[in-house]
C-alpha cells in the first residue's frame, strides 16, 4: 500500500491521515491511532509535550510492503530510534538511501523537500520519534544552527548504548501528568545533544590519529563482540583478530563508538537480560546467569547502571502483565 502526504505542520500528518488511521482513544496528554485492518494491525501513540514538541511511538505489523510519501513544508526536526522492524527511505529522487533498523538512531531535519519511505511487511515495526517543529521551539545552539542552514541533513548512529538507555527510559517513564512530559522533554533534549555531540565527532574525524584501516579494523572488532558478547576474547585477542595492537583497539574504540571494549559487551548483556526478563519465564538469579554473570549483586548494578533501574521491576512488570492479560 502507499500513500501521500503533504504537511505544513506536525498535526497536518495525522490530519492527511484520517482516512487510514483511527483516533481510538484520547487523554489530555496523548491520542492513540489503530490502524486498520485492511493494511495490518498496530497503534501509533501521541505523545504531545508542548507546542511544536511530541513523541510518536508506532507498534505495527503491516500485511504488505508500506510506501509512504511525504511532502514536508516546514522546517522539521526528527530523531527516530528503531527497536524492531526494517525498512528504508530517502529524499525523493535521491541518491543516498537510509536504513530503518533495530538499534538505529537518526537525527533528521528537512524543509521544503519530499521524503519517501518503505517498510517491510511481515515483521513487527517498533518504533519511537521525537518531532519538533523549529518555529515553535527558542533553540539556538550553534551545534544545530549549522545544520539548520540546509534543506535536509541526517546522521546516524547504530548500536549506541547511550541511546538504547535514554530511550529504554522513556518507555519506562515513573511518572504521569506535567511531570511526565518534563521528564520526556528532558530525555528528549538528551538524545538531542548526544546526537548533535555525535556529528560534530564526525565532523572531526579528519583530526584524528585513526586511518581508514583502523577504522574498518574497529568496526570488525565490534561486529566480532556482537556475536560473541556471552564469552567474549580479552583485549589482546580481539586486537589480533582484528589487525590493531591492544592500546589502538582501546582508544579507536571509544573514540569512534563512544564506549568502552567492555562497556559494549555490558550493554549487549544487559539488554539481553532485559528481553529474557519482559519474557517473564525466569527470575532475576537466572536471567543473570544465562547472560553471563554468576554474582547476583552485581548484575544487579550493573543493570541498574546501564538499562537506569533494577532487574527486579522488569520481572514485577512483566508478571503483572500476564496476570492482566489472563484476567
Amino acid at each position: 500500500m502507499k500513500l501521500q502526504v503533504g504537511t505544513d505542520s506536525l498535526e497536518k500528518v495525522f490530519q492527511e491521515f484520517e482516512y487510514n488511521v483511527h483516533l481510538s482513544s484520547q487523554q489530555a496528554e496523548h491520542e492513540i491511532y489503530s490502524i486498520p485492518t485492511e493494511i495490518g494491525e498496530g497503534t501509533c501513540q501521541r505523545i504531545y509535550l508542548k507546542k511544536g514538541l511530541e513523541i510518536n511511538w508506532f507498534d505495527a505489523r503491516f500485511r504488505d510492503l508500506f510506501a509512504l510519501d511525504i511532502d514536508v513544508q516546514y522546517p522539521h526536526l526528527e530523531i527516530s530510534y528503531s527497536l524492531e522492524g526494517s525498512g528504508n527511505w530517502e529524499l525523493s529522487g535521491g541518491s543516498r538511501n537510509y536504513d530503518l533498523k533495530s538499534g538505529t538512531s537518526s537525527l533528521l531535519f528537512v524543509r521544503d523537500e519530499k521524503v519517501h519511505a518503505e517498510l517491510s511487511p511481515h515483521e513487527r515495526m517498533l518504533q519511537m520519534e521525537i518531532r519538533m517543529d523549529i518555529r515553535h521551539l527558542n533553540m539556538h545552539l550553534p551545534e544545530l544552527d549549522s545544520f539548520l542552514e540546509k534543506s535536509f541533513f541526517c546522521t546516524q548512529v547504530a548500536d549506541a548504548p547511550q541511546i538504547s538507555l535514554i530511550v529504554e527510559q522513556m518507555k519506562q517513564c515513573p511518572y504521569s501528568g506535567a511531570l511526565r512530559r518534563l521528564y520526556l522533554e528532558g530525555k528528549a533534549y538528551e538524545l538531542l545533544a548526544f546526537h548533535l555531540d555525535h556529528a560534530g565527532a564526525k565532523r572531526e574525524q579528519s583530526k584524528s590519529q585513526l586511518t581508514a584501516e583502523d577504522i574498518r579494523c574497529l568496526y570488525e572488532a565490534r561486529q566480532f563482540l556482537s556475536h560473541t558478547w556471552r564469552q567474549p576474547p580479552s583485549l589482546v585477542e580481539l586486537a589480533r583478530l582484528c589487525g590493531l595492537n591492544d592500546y589502538k583497539l582501546k582508544l579507536g574504540f571509544k573514540e569512534l563508538f563512544g564506549t568502552t571494549v567492555f562497556g559494549y559487551v555490558r550493554s549487549l548483556r544487559m539488554n539481553e537480560a532485559r528481553k529474557i526478563l519482559e519474557e517473564g519465564k525466569v527470575n532475576v538469579s537466572e536471567a543473570a546467569s544465562m547472560v553471563g554473570y554468576h554474582n547476583f549483586s552485581h548484575f544487579s548494578a550493573l543493570f541498574r547502571k546501564t538499562i537506569g533501574y533494577n532487574p527486579s521491576e522488569v520481572r514485577r512488570a512483566s508478571f503483572h502483565s500476564s496476570q492482566t492479560s489472563n484476567t
